[in-house]
């Protein structure tokens, strides 16, 4: 199995796993990438696709060392889900690559149904996978992306799932709700658009959700003011952060004012959705006969 994960290219994984659509989850051999793995194991299993660790080296050969991460993590992964889990792990493959990270992670977006990574340190002075790599997969990526922080607080574990809306936003609200509904929690929806040019029903939005999801406590908040702290006093007991992406998908650094602040400026997992892309459909979409809480973990 080592020497076919080593001679695996991006292509080919794209080709053999396209039907199946994994949870991607990006290992570079630290302590929140494990926890970003069992986050991303716990999706794969409610949504029964495999999940992929993936090692992408920067350098032209591929070692050893990266399949050591690869299979440390998933080893982790694995011990963790058998003390916590009855039913049996999801497939979990590992892969190891080079190249480009975010070249590589967003080749593989393209047939995934969700990626993960782990943010070690939000902020400015973000490492490489969780600072320019992390923000330019966020406004890349082809499916949606989940970046998960270290544990800050209790209160997050249980808190309200949060989405920040910069316009009507359906698609992000919709999986906010279904990421509600999966997690047993309450939901906030913060409006985040200019009073002057606020466009779309979002009450009507959020009305026609709340039929779909009759067990979801919903609390509504106009921001008029500094978005910037608004957002960032929102998401410190959140579980989770849903932002939607709009605009090109192109690789680079620089993101939207919005989606710039909800990746340095708060403390919580933040998931992205391309709203212009079909698999932001599928965000959330968690299987109801497989009830599950996103673990929380230091």
């Amino acid at each position: 199995m080592g020497s076919e994960t080593h001679g695996a290219s991006a292509e080919s994984v794209v080709g053999t796993r396209a039907v199946q659509a994994p949870v991607i989850v990006g290992i570079d051999g630290s302590e929140v990438a494990v926890r970003a793995a069992y986050w991303a194991a716990v999706e794969a299993d409610a949504r029964r696709v495999p999940l992929q660790l993936v090692h992408v080296a920067t350098h032209d050969e591929i070692s050893l060392a990266g399949l050591d991460l690869v299979l440390a993590a998933r080893q982790a992964v694995t011990e963790r889900w058998v003390r916590t889990c009855e039913r049996p792990a999801p497939a979990i493959e590992p892969l190891v690559l080079a190249g480009d990270p975010a070249a590589r992670l967003t080749e593989l977006s393209e047939a995934a149904t969700l990626l993960v990574l782990g943010d070690r340190r939000p902020g400015p002075l973000a490492g490489l996978l969780c600072g320019s790599v992390a923000a330019m997969l966020a406004g890349a990526s082809r499916c949606p992306i989940a970046l998960i922080r270290p544990l800050r607080n209790a209160a997050s574990a249980v808190g309200p799932v949060l989405v920040a809306v910069e316009h009507t936003g359906s698609r992000a609200v919709a999986a906010a709700f279904r990421a509600a509904a999966t997690r047993h929690s309450s939901l906030v929806v913060a409006d985040m658009r200019r009073r002057a040019v606020a466009e779309g029903d979002l009450d009507a939005v959020v009305a026609g959700l709340q039929r779909q999801f009759p067990a979801v406590s919903v609390q509504c908040v106009a921001v008029a003011g500094d978005r910037h702290a608004a957002l960032e006093r929102l998401s410190v007991t959140a579980q989770l952060l849903v932002i939607g992406r709009d605009g090109d998908r192109k690789l680079r650094t620089h993101l939207n004012p919005m989606l710039h602040l909800a990746l340095h400026h708060t403390q919580c997992p933040v998931l992205v959705l391309p709203e212009d892309s079909p698999a932001a459909d599928g965000a959330g979409h968690l299987r109801n006969d497989r009830p599950t809480a996103l673990p929380a973990f230091g």
